[in-house]
Protein backbone atom coordinates (compact mmCIF):
# COMPACT_ATOMS: atom_id res chain seq x y z
CA UNK A 1 0.00 0.00 0.00
CA UNK A 2 1.15 3.63 -0.84
CA UNK A 3 1.37 6.63 1.08
CA UNK A 4 -1.52 7.94 -0.72
CA UNK A 5 -3.74 4.88 0.02
CA UNK A 6 -2.89 4.82 3.77
CA UNK A 7 -3.44 8.00 4.20
CA UNK A 8 -7.11 7.74 2.91
CA UNK A 9 -7.47 4.71 4.86
CA UNK A 10 -6.91 6.65 8.17
CA UNK A 11 -10.04 6.46 10.66
CA UNK A 12 -10.20 10.37 10.92
CA UNK A 13 -10.57 10.21 7.00
CA UNK A 14 -12.69 7.44 6.36
CA UNK A 15 -15.32 8.83 9.09
CA UNK A 16 -15.55 11.58 6.54
CA UNK A 17 -15.59 9.97 3.02
CA UNK A 18 -18.23 8.04 1.07
CA UNK A 19 -17.95 5.34 -1.14
CA UNK A 20 -20.51 6.31 -3.95
CA UNK A 21 -21.41 9.50 -4.99
CA UNK A 22 -24.89 11.31 -3.90
CA UNK A 23 -26.07 14.74 -4.27
CA UNK A 24 -24.81 16.94 -1.22
CA UNK A 25 -21.53 15.23 -1.22
CA UNK A 26 -18.36 16.89 -1.84
CA UNK A 27 -15.79 15.49 -4.42
CA UNK A 28 -12.16 15.18 -3.26
CA UNK A 29 -9.09 14.08 -5.58
CA UNK A 30 -5.58 13.49 -4.59
CA UNK A 31 -2.24 12.92 -6.23
CA UNK A 32 1.01 12.48 -5.44
CA UNK A 33 3.02 15.19 -8.00
CA UNK A 34 6.46 14.53 -6.96
CA UNK A 35 8.81 13.61 -4.73
CA UNK A 36 10.96 13.28 -2.38
CA UNK A 37 13.52 15.84 -4.37
CA UNK A 38 16.85 16.90 -3.79
CA UNK A 39 18.40 19.95 -5.19
CA UNK A 40 22.26 21.09 -4.98
CA UNK A 41 22.61 24.62 -4.03
CA UNK A 42 24.65 26.45 -6.09
CA UNK A 43 25.28 29.68 -3.95
CA UNK A 44 28.98 30.84 -4.21
CA UNK A 45 30.95 28.94 -1.35
CA UNK A 46 28.04 27.14 0.39
CA UNK A 47 27.55 24.67 -1.74
CA UNK A 48 24.84 21.47 -0.12
CA UNK A 49 22.27 19.49 -0.93
CA UNK A 50 19.17 19.91 0.00
CA UNK A 51 16.20 17.78 0.06
CA UNK A 52 12.53 18.15 -0.27
CA UNK A 53 9.96 16.16 0.76
CA UNK A 54 6.96 14.24 -1.46
CA UNK A 55 4.35 16.71 -3.09
CA UNK A 56 0.66 16.00 -3.44
CA UNK A 57 -1.80 18.07 -5.52
CA UNK A 58 -5.41 17.84 -3.93
CA UNK A 59 -8.18 19.42 -5.70
CA UNK A 60 -12.07 20.01 -4.50
CA UNK A 61 -15.27 20.30 -5.97
CA UNK A 62 -17.97 21.74 -4.07
CA UNK A 63 -21.17 19.34 -4.19
CA UNK A 64 -23.07 18.84 -8.27
CA UNK A 65 -25.96 20.89 -8.74
CA UNK A 66 -29.36 18.48 -9.72
CA UNK A 67 -29.33 19.78 -13.09
CA UNK A 68 -25.08 18.54 -13.33
CA UNK A 69 -24.48 15.29 -15.04
CA UNK A 70 -20.62 15.77 -14.52
CA UNK A 71 -17.95 17.17 -12.75
CA UNK A 72 -16.73 20.82 -13.48
CA UNK A 73 -13.96 21.38 -15.29
CA UNK A 74 -13.04 24.04 -13.23
CA UNK A 75 -12.10 22.78 -9.14
CA UNK A 76 -13.81 24.83 -6.15
CA UNK A 77 -9.95 24.56 -3.96
CA UNK A 78 -6.43 23.23 -5.78
CA UNK A 79 -3.32 23.26 -3.82
CA UNK A 80 0.09 21.46 -3.40
CA UNK A 81 0.74 19.87 -0.57
CA UNK A 82 3.56 18.61 1.28
CA UNK A 83 5.68 16.79 3.10
CA UNK A 84 2.90 13.48 3.42
CA UNK A 85 -0.29 11.81 2.17
CA UNK A 86 -1.96 12.09 5.12
CA UNK A 87 -1.26 15.96 5.25
CA UNK A 88 -2.80 16.45 1.90
CA UNK A 89 -5.88 14.60 3.04
CA UNK A 90 -6.66 16.67 5.74
CA UNK A 91 -6.03 19.79 3.60
CA UNK A 92 -8.49 18.26 1.24
CA UNK A 93 -10.74 17.72 4.38
CA UNK A 94 -10.36 21.63 5.44
CA UNK A 95 -13.32 23.32 3.50
CA UNK A 96 -15.93 20.49 4.11
CA UNK A 97 -17.61 21.13 7.36
CA UNK A 98 -18.78 18.30 9.46
CA UNK A 99 -21.30 16.34 8.92
CA UNK A 100 -20.52 16.98 5.16
CA UNK A 101 -19.65 13.47 3.36
CA UNK A 102 -16.73 13.48 0.75
CA UNK A 103 -16.56 11.21 -2.35
CA UNK A 104 -13.25 11.06 -3.81
CA UNK A 105 -12.95 10.66 -7.26
CA UNK A 106 -11.13 8.28 -9.56
CA UNK A 107 -8.72 8.56 -12.71
CA UNK A 108 -11.01 10.69 -15.08
CA UNK A 109 -9.53 14.27 -12.81
CA UNK A 110 -7.08 16.01 -15.79
CA UNK A 111 -4.27 16.46 -13.44
CA UNK A 112 -2.17 18.38 -15.80
CA UNK A 113 -4.63 21.07 -15.59
CA UNK A 114 -4.99 20.94 -11.78
CA UNK A 115 -0.95 21.56 -11.66
CA UNK A 116 -1.12 24.16 -14.25
CA UNK A 117 -3.79 26.28 -12.03
CA UNK A 118 -0.61 25.53 -9.23
CA UNK A 119 1.86 26.80 -10.97
CA UNK A 120 -0.64 29.97 -11.50
CA UNK A 121 -2.37 30.29 -9.06
CA UNK A 122 -0.73 29.96 -5.94
CA UNK A 123 1.87 32.24 -4.49
CA UNK A 124 5.19 31.30 -3.26
CA UNK A 125 6.33 28.63 -5.17
CA UNK A 126 9.75 27.68 -5.12
CA UNK A 127 12.24 27.17 -8.06
CA UNK A 128 11.98 23.07 -7.58
CA UNK A 129 8.17 23.17 -7.07
CA UNK A 130 7.76 24.85 -10.86
CA UNK A 131 10.18 22.79 -12.25
CA UNK A 132 8.69 19.51 -10.82
CA UNK A 133 5.34 20.83 -11.68
CA UNK A 134 6.34 21.58 -15.18
CA UNK A 135 7.98 17.70 -15.37
CA UNK A 136 4.27 16.01 -14.10
CA UNK A 137 2.43 18.41 -16.49
CA UNK A 138 4.75 17.13 -19.48
CA UNK A 139 4.43 13.48 -18.16
CA UNK A 140 0.68 13.75 -17.86
CA UNK A 141 0.21 15.02 -21.52
CA UNK A 142 2.31 12.77 -23.47
CA UNK A 143 0.49 9.96 -21.35
CA UNK A 144 -2.79 11.56 -23.03
CA UNK A 145 -1.42 11.54 -26.06
CA UNK A 146 -0.37 7.69 -25.71
CA UNK A 147 -3.76 7.06 -24.75
CA UNK A 148 -5.05 8.50 -27.66
CA UNK A 149 -2.92 6.96 -30.00
CA UNK A 150 -3.98 3.57 -28.61
CA UNK A 151 -7.45 4.07 -28.28
CA UNK A 152 -8.64 6.35 -31.29
CA UNK A 153 -6.17 6.61 -33.69
CA UNK A 154 -7.25 5.25 -36.57
CA UNK A 155 -5.26 3.57 -39.69
CA UNK A 156 -6.50 5.06 -42.83
CA UNK A 157 -4.16 7.00 -45.37
CA UNK A 158 -5.54 10.13 -44.38
CA UNK A 159 -5.01 10.15 -40.52
CA UNK A 160 -1.43 8.82 -41.50
CA UNK A 161 -0.74 11.77 -43.46
CA UNK A 162 -1.70 13.96 -40.49
CA UNK A 163 0.51 12.58 -38.20
CA UNK A 164 3.66 12.69 -40.85
CA UNK A 165 2.79 16.58 -40.88
CA UNK A 166 1.88 16.89 -37.05
CA UNK A 167 4.82 19.25 -34.98
CA UNK A 168 3.10 18.46 -31.62
CA UNK A 169 4.40 14.94 -31.78
CA UNK A 170 1.84 12.86 -32.37
CA UNK A 171 4.24 11.19 -34.64
CA UNK A 172 6.50 10.03 -31.96
CA UNK A 173 3.70 7.62 -30.33
CA UNK A 174 3.53 5.90 -33.73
Amino acid sequence: MDSTAAALEAPEFLQRLTKRYRPGHWIGALRKVFGPVAEVSDAPGHEAVESHPPHYLIALWRPLSAESAFLARWPYKVSIVAPDAATAARELLADVAPPARLWMAGPEIDWALMASIVMLGEAGLKPYQYRELQAFIDNERKSTLAAISVNYTGGDDVFEQFVRTDPSGLQRLR
